[in-house]
């Protein structure tokens, strides 16, 4: 298969303009076919599917749901009976560990594949190409230096399984039709027959690739990490570049290694033109001086990725970040509104049918979800979502807000887990707030956060938070007064916790440089994929307290 972006990305916008023009309709339209579509199924008959003809009698009829209503009927289908949740057989289970840690296996439809391949693969390639309007498409789209990962793994069934991010390109390649021509590595190492860290032999391709157009990832802090890892490893790459060596520090498995020796021949022309690059003056704008023609960034990032969203800006200058899609193992949901401007994501409306709690007291009288059409500028929503793979009225925990519209479409920014939250008192400070916090308090220390993840500390006489935090330039005789009053700013039940005295101040433990980086690679190496990876926050595992106690500097 040869993708034609400028084809895929122009259909895919046209898409989206259409869908988004008459938003509300599509909704109703696409809530009685799933509701006809899956009306035999075992969940279906349970809850009535057949009977019901309107959004009104869909809510009044099928219940709010989670995870948990669903293991057995999944289970049901792992097993291979069919006509569970929906008429259409699961292709792949996004494999999510949600916000316990257990895993969870979510069933993936082809139609849902289809609408993700529109619309989270093709409209960003659309609006890339409106954004460079003025060149030649053969100088807008071509090699492709991807670092998600695609490992083609599968459930006892046969059925692939993996993570949301790396199954539109497993689907893809069914039948081994994907052609990874524009691909800057060959096509097994984007597809490994197992899971390995590979950012070595990703990296090596990579560098080696003078017309690279494009820096695909999902998450910016994992791209950044990429960057960083060139940076830190300049010579050491350069060196294997010129002589067609593997570093003996390089932590690959000895097939992979006997690999990159093989593929990746000495080319000491390309090592000579890089060595030309000044390592002292190389990290700003770095992606341009290494790959000149570099046209954009696929990654997302933004406020709860302020800190790697800032040092990516650094590492690519003027090139501009799309900020890709707002999406879960349960569905794609949003597409970035424009190229450059992260927080802000259209909901389009074939991606399943929408609903949304309110959050605010007037709101709240209403006593029944909203619909996608009755939302409200700046009002904060939970959202619930029905997608075209089984799952009914789902609660995502996910509390976005409403902050403009494309058309008849929402435009909304994702601002919190509703249960990641850490709560000693009833205060109840979400991810959001403890973002924010952290930042007021960089600020006020005049200080660099690397990182931070916070977890209750019962050791003393009032439970507090504990932070641990990875810093540089950091003053600490005060700094915990500066973070405890930070918190009481962006979170008023904390600070009227603090003021009865049912909340100790805040405790801060350093980290050691790198330790966030050192998490990732324990996550790697007990084969997580870290496509998906998000930056702990809060630790709510033993495993991950302990790890990080372990971290702390003396």
């Amino acid at each position: 298969m040869k993708t034609d972006y400028g084809k895929l990305g122009q259909e895919s916008m046209d898409s989206l303009k259409a869908t988004s023009k008459q938003a509300a309709a599509v909704q109703a339209c696409l809530l009685s076919e799933i509701m006809r579509r899956n009306r035999d199924t075992v969940y279906g008959r349970k809850y009535g599917f057949g009977e019901i003809e309107t959004a009104a009698e869909f809510q009044k009829r099928v219940p709010l749901s989670v995870y948990g209503d669903y293991e057995d009927y999944i289970l049901q289908m792992i097993a291979g009976e069919e006509k569970i949740l929906t008429e259409e057989p699961s292709v792949y289970y996004c494999i999510s560990s949600g916000t316990t840690g257990e895993a969870k296996y979510l069933p993936l439809t082809e139609r849902d594949l289809n609408i993700q391949y529109v619309y989270a693969y093709g409209v960003p390639f659309g609006m890339v190409r409106e954004y460079y309007g003025d060149l030649p498409e053969d100088e807008v789209f071509g090699k492709i230096f991807q670092i998600g990962e695609f490992a083609k793994t599968f459930m006892e069934n046969g059925v692939m399984n993996g993570i949301r991010s790396g199954c539109l390109y497993q689907w893809l390649d069914r039948g081994e039709q994907f052609d990874a021509g524009d691909y800057c590595v060959p096509k097994e190492v984007l597809f490994p027959d197992t899971l390995e860290d590979l950012l070595y032999i990703k990296v090596r391709f990579a560098l080696e690739e003078r017309e690279l157009r494009a820096i695909h990832g999902v998450f910016i802090n994992r791209v950044a990490g990429v960057m960083d890892y060139i940076w830190r490893n300049w010579q050491m790459l350069l060196t294997d570049m010129e002589h067609g060596s593997v570093d003996a520090r390089v932590p690959l498995s000895p097939q992979w290694r006997e690999y990159a020796k093989r593929k990746l021949s000495p080319n000491p022309s390309r090592a000579q033109e890089l060595r030309l690059l000044a390592h002292e003056t190389l990290r700003e704008n770095m992606i341009k001086k290494i790959w000149p023609n570099v046209r954009y960034i696929l990654a997302i990032g933004g406020k709860s990725f302020a800190y790697y969203t800032e040092k990516m800006e650094g590492y690519a200058g003027d090139i501009p970040i799309h900020p890709y899609a707002y999406a879960a193992s349960e569905g794609i949901f949003g597409i970035a509104e424009k190229i450059n401007q992260p927080d802000r994501y259209i909901l389009f409306p074939e991606a399943g049918f929408f609903e949304f709690l309110p959050l605010s007291e007037e709101q709240v009288e209403n006593k029944r979800p909203f619909f996608l059409w009755e939302l409200h500028v700046g009002e904060r929503y939970e959202l619930v979502f029905t997608n075209q793979s089984g799952l009914y009225r789902y609660c995502m925990g996910d509390v976005i807000e409403v902050v403009g519209w494309h058309r008849q479409a929402p435009i909304v920014q994702f601002c919190y887990r509703k249960n990641q939250v850490i709560n000693i008192a009833g205060e109840k400070s979400n991810q959001e707030q403890l973002a924010q916090a952290v930042q007021r308090f960089a600020l006020q220390m005049r200080c660099e956060v690397v990182g931070y993840c916070v977890q209750e500390d019962v050791s003393g006489v009032l439970p507090r938070y504990l932070f641990y935090l990875e810093c540089t330039d950091m003053d600490s005789s005060c700094a915990e007064e500066i973070l405890d009053d930070c918190l009481c700013r962006v979170n008023y039940e904390y600070q009227g916790c603090r003021k009865m005295n049912e909340i100790g101040r805040a405790r801060i433990s350093c980290l050691r440089a790198g330790s966030f980086g050192r998490y990732e690679e324990r996550l790697a190496k007990s084969g997580k994929h870290m496509g998906q990876n998000k930056r702990v926050c809060i630790l709510d595992s033993s495993e991950k307290k302990q790890f990080f106690a372990d971290q702390t500097t003396s």
